[in-house]
């Protein structure tokens, strides 16, 4: 089946809009394409769901593949403890229903057992149903999709797997109802324009702290949980308290060049604090083993969806690859996977995909302007090389000979927008920086390129 066609005038009319989304058979249709025709707004944005990832989930066997690739568990014939159907649409689990017979072990092969379900809030907030909203959106996104439900089970030892991604599922009244109302609120918001300066931007880059002996000094005796400098919730060893990773968290701001200067002086009173213990300053992706780093990138003044999310992937986090350190590829899939994000209780979203970033001021620079450009213009941005399930691997194995290749074409389109002018300069260099086959070195203290003390005389 093609894709449906959805007129504007029919997004606000809840009988039409069922009417073609729904099929004579009670099936979600499997591709909605929106008629935009007066919205300068990419072909990418204006389609749901598009046909050919469709196609591809629906082949039982590449689903999986595609799933476990993004580190995402699947039951397989493991067996199940308890069932969750769940409705997604792009980053919200829009509808949840729990099996409600008493708990029992059943073996996900067992073609005969009939489970019954019932509605459970989709705003559920126990650790059981978050990590099944949170599988669940992961694995739409994973397989290239903006909707489709869900099936997940939680195994032995309480695990959370995957046990099917229906992108034509049958549905009831209630589920279509939830898919219209998202697919209207979709189509209203293609029509809203983002300016640069209403982008605001916040960070929690990651770094660690080595002794002269190669061991990691925990960061939790010298810093707090929280503050301007803290540490991040991951600790070492059997004692919860001791935590190794620290974190930097700036003022957020709409001026990139403000941010890093705010994440200069959070440093500097870090090493105030750590003035007399002597250490090396590590940061990118896993500069020592077991303990990876992000460089989060925290968002206001715009919601996100897949398409942001996509374009965020694309455009930022898989040129990255090219100039990471080759260690850096551990942390994927666990950490460090495609479309990660979270939502922050100031409103707005974190994208969690690329590794720390802090290796350089340039670095954070580039990052943070290319960040706001792609995030203020992702609607017409177009180019999806990570719709590509060989492009995907090459993601997550750290394949740089063949995400250089396609690089260019990325930075081509990125250089088409008005906005890419206004931070030109230090997107040319950072440009030149993906390109030049150099990689960042995450053995070497990166308090150097900060000129931060001990290193602030020194060339």
């Amino acid at each position: 089946m093609g894709a449906v066609t959805l007129p504007s005038q029919a997004v606000d009319n809840e009988k039409r809009l069922q009417e073609l989304i729904i099929t004579k058979s009670q099936r979600l249709t499997s591709s909605i394409r929106l008629d935009a025709k007066d919205l300068y707004v990419s072909d990418y944005v204006l389609t749901l769901n598009p046909e050919k990832m469709v196609n591809q989930a629906q082949k039982l066997e590449t689903q999986t593949k595609i799933l476990n690739l993004h580190g995402i568990a699947v039951a397989g014939s493991k067996s199940i403890l308890r069932e969750y159907v769940v409705g997604v649409f792009q980053t919200k689990a829009i509808f949840i229903y729990q099996s409600q017979e008493n708990a029992q072990l059943v073996s996900n092969s067992n073609k005969k057992y009939k489970r019954s379900f019932k509605k459970i809030s989709s705003q559920d907030n126990s650790k059981e149903v978050r990590r099944v909203r949170n599988l669940s959106i992961r694995a739409i996104y994973a397989l290239g999709l903006d909707y489709g439900i869900v099936k997940c089970g939680i195994g032995i030892g309480r695990r959370t797997l995957v046990i099917q991604v229906y992108p034509t599922p049958k549905v009831n009244l209630i589920m279509a109802q939830e898919f219209g109302k998202a697919i209207a609120q979709y189509a209203n918001q293609t029509q809203i324009d983002h300016q640069l300066n209403e982008v605001v931007l916040g960070a929690d880059p990651e770094f660690v702290m080595q002794s002269p002996k190669g061991h990691l000094l925990i960061a939790s005796k010298y810093f707090p949980l929280k503050g301007k400098v803290g540490c991040d919730a991951i600790w070492m060893g059997q004692n919860h308290a001791n935590k190794p990773i620290v974190e930097v968290r700036p003022d957020p701001t709409s001026d990139p060049h403000t941010l890093v200067v705010n994440i200069y002086k959070g440093l500097l009173f870090a090493a105030r604090k750590m003035k007399n213990v002597p250490s090396k300053w590590l940061t990118g992706a896993m500069p020592y083993k077991g303990f990876p780093l992000g460089g989060h990138i925290h968002f206001s003044g715009i919601q996100p969806d897949f398409k942001l999310l996509r374009a965020l992937d694309n455009y930022l986090t898989l040129p990255l690859v090219n100039i990471e350190d080759d260690r850096g590829k551990a942390r994927r899939p666990k950490y460090g996977f495609l479309g990660d994000f979270r939502y922050q209780p100031h409103g707005g979203f974190e994208y969690r995909t690329p590794p720390s970033w802090l290796i350089s001021p340039m670095l954070c620079k580039g990052v943070f302007m290319a960040a706001q450009v792609i995030v203020a213009n992702y609607k017409q941005l177009q180019y999806q090389p990570l719709e590509h399930l060989e492009m995907q691997q090459a993601y997550y194995r750290g394949d740089k000979d063949e995400i250089k290749e396609i690089i260019q074409y990325l930075w081509e389109d990125l250089k088409e927008l008005d906005d890419y002018r206004v931070y030109k300069k230090t997107l040319d260099l950072f440009y030149s920086y993906l390109i030049s086959g150099m990689s960042w070195d995450e053995r070497t203290d990166f308090r150097k390129q900060w000129r931060i003390p001990p290193f602030q005389d020194k060339d």
